[in-house]
């Protein structure tokens, strides 16, 4: 794309400013360049860059005007003919330039333009140099592209006409708004990009935006979407190629290598999607959008999604090679405290991440504390959680000194993952000295009664050690249901789930999911390993947690609901039933699942809250198939 040259005269910047003519000249002289020169090192008499002297606009300000009036006369005068001979366009005196006359009387000797601001020198720079910027700064005309406005962010469409028509109407319907389609003007400006719509500029006379439409029928954005659709120019920070789906083709999953297009040698940031049946382009923009801002203020998803990944194989690598067993059911005392609120940590903060609970069990050690470890020590060694109430304490405090020490010496030689103790209790100096040489963790519950904290901890516990199943899907909580979606890999389960997240629903899980069988029977779904990250193709790896928000996202659901997507092969569609109802099993519990068949034309988020919606009104107690059959016998009478 080749940017034209453009000027600005003298006169421009005298009329713009409101500069004090003061020495009379040449204004039509053009300005070619934004070239700003602050005069000063030249009145030493080192006239170094004769080139930057001629083609630049001068400023001289207060200190190099008073350096000037301490030379002698005979100095002064020299130098000054010496600078002025120099054929640039002007010099501009600040409000506080000192010795006018004399500055003047040399420069009419050499008919050279002088001006004044009433500004001081550096603001005057400032502006002049935006004001130059902005004028002759390059510009060119784009064509067969969209340019939007999607949550702040300046968005180029490119690609096939009927895919970015479809995604900027639902752009736009959806809040977003429009700049051009055609004939996009894009100028260089001190803030970067800046694109126009051409038509509005050349015919200011209309007060209305088009949209060209098929067989170049406009389409008046205005009138159908109101004024609020529209907009005249915005900042340019992100180009979306859209294209037919291929299945050959690789699109990026992981959003870390980040390719750019270049418009007026400025490179844009642009990523590649790939519209496909069923998948709602205008979503995937949006969520593209976002992430682009975030990704500007220093928030990178994926970068960060990459490094806990790599986190979680270094730790894997470490365990296999310590000779753990890597089928060893275990949870990091920083996952344990973070889900249980009620714990605080005391001591041992440093700690919490290379600590594992292994085991269920919750112990009152007050054998092991009395000096009796042989029936215990497989309870200390198992990593079961250790529990102290003020019985143990008061316990400690009746025995002899060397006993107490000799005891309390031997309970922390084992490699439990943790002491918690029950409410306001304050461990004994020899106690706490003996948990920071040891490098144990001490965690304060906020209830008191001990039967309470072991029934809440075991609890849980016995959920995160219980037989578990690893799907590939994403799992949502929709109208307080968890739902399941699967099929087969490029489907469009993920596009589906961020629309329907779009829509107020939230995210358990994306890829894979983790079910666990609880206590009471249910089965519950979680993050495999990161939860809140999705994948999107063409995107790459998003986090909807910060996207989005916190009531975007929930850490764990019962599995109430399977919902398989699969592609339509026919297309009699609009005459049949595009869903089919059974049940499947997760874990031995029996869940209800429906077939969702896809095809161009139908939106699937809409089609699963349908689906979700029937299966809300069947446990209600109302059968729609039932009572569509008794419709169908009453015409029939």
């Amino acid at each position: 794309m080749i940017g034209q040259e453009k000027t600005v005269t003298l006169r421009d910047i005298v009329k713009h400013f409101k500069l004090e003519i003061l020495v009379d000249g040449d204004f039509e002289q053009n300005i070619m360049a934004n070239d700003i020169h602050r005069a000063g090192y030249e009145f030493t008499g080192f006239f170094m860059d004769k080139e930057e002297l001629q083609r630049s606009i001068h400023v001289m300000g207060h200190k190099e005007s008073e350096y000037l009036s301490r030379l002698s006369e005979e100095k002064r005068d020299a130098i000054l003919d010496q600078y002025f001979s120099h054929k640039f366009p002007a010099l501009v005196l600040s409000s506080k330039v000192k010795d006018v006359e004399t500055i003047l009387e040399r420069a009419r000797i050499y008919n050279k333009v002088v001006l004044r601001t009433k500004h001081r020198t550096t603001e005057f720079i400032r502006d002049l140099n935006d004001y130059l910027r902005n004028m002759l700064g390059r510009e060119t005309i784009i064509n067969d592209v969209i340019l939007l406005d999607v949550y702040g962010m300046g968005v180029i469409l490119k690609g096939e006409r009927d895919i970015k028509m479809g995604a900027t109407i639902e752009l736009i319907e959806r809040g977003h708004k429009f700049i051009s389609d055609t004939n996009i003007l894009v100028k260089e400006t001190d803030r970067g990009l800046i694109g126009y719509n051409t038509r509005v500029l050349t015919h200011p006379e209309k007060d209305f935006f088009l949209l060209m439409g098929e067989d170049q029928e406009d389409i008046n954005l205005t009138l159908n979407f109101g004024i609020i659709s529209n907009e005249m120019s915005k900042k340019i920070e992100l180009i979306v190629e859209l294209e037919p789906w291929q299945d050959k083709k690789f699109y990026d999953r992981l959003g870390l290598d980040e390719v750019y297009e270049e418009i007026l040698d400025y490179p844009i940031k642009k990523i590649t999607l790939p519209a496909r049946k069923g998948r709602n382009l205008a979503v995937v923009i949006e969520t593209a959008a976002i992430d682009s801002r975030l990704k500007l203020l220093g928030v990178n998803s994926a970068k960060y999604f990459m490094e806990e990944s790599q986190r979680i194989i270094m730790e894997k690598r470490a365990r296999k090679k310590r000779g753990e067993d890597m089928d060893e059911k275990k949870l990091s005392m920083e996952e344990f405290v973070r889900v249980n609120n009620g714990l605080e940590i005391l001591y041992g903060k440093d700690y919490l991440k290379e600590n594992y609970i292994t085991s269920t069990s919750i112990t009152r050690p007050a054998m092991a504390l009395s000096g009796y470890f042989n029936l215990e020590e497989e309870t200390y060694e198992n990593k079961g959680l250790q529990l102290i109430t003020n019985i143990e304490l008061e316990y400690l405090e009746q025995l002899p000194p060397n006993k107490r020490k000799e005891n309390l010496e031997k309970f922390f030689s084992y490699n439990f993952p943790s002491i918690i103790l029950c409410g306001d209790l304050k461990l004994p100096e020899d106690f706490k000295a003996l948990v920071k040489e040891n490098k144990k963790i001490v965690l304060r519950s906020s209830e008191k009664t001990p039967s309470r904290v072991i029934a809440s901890l075991n609890s849980y516990l016995e959920q995160q050690f219980a037989e578990t199943l690893t799907v590939h899907g994403v799992f949502l909580e929709m109208y307080g249901l968890g739902v399941l979606l699967t099929g087969r890999s490029g489907i469009g389960k993920s596009e589906t789930a961020l629309e329907l997240i779009h829509r107020g629903h939230r995210l358990v899980a994306d890829d894979l999911v983790k079910f666990r069988k609880s206590t009471d029977g249910e089965v519950i779904g979680t993050a495999s390993k990161l939860p809140f990250f999705m994948e999107i193709r063409g995107l790459g790896i998003i986090d909807i947690k910060t996207l989005y928000g916190m009531s975007s996202v929930v850490l764990s659901k019962n599995v109430e609901a399977i919902i398989e997507i699969k592609e339509q092969e026919t297309d009699d569609y609009l005459t049949r039933v595009n869903y089919s109802t059974g049940t499947d099993k997760i874990l031995d519990k029996e869940v209800y699942k429906a077939e969702l068949y896809m095809s161009s034309g139908r939106n699937a988020a809409a089609m699963v809250e349908i689906v979700v919606m029937n299966l809300m009104a069947k446990k209600l107690g109302h059968n729609p198939e039932d009572s569509y059959q008794k419709l169908k016998g009453v015409f029939k009478k």
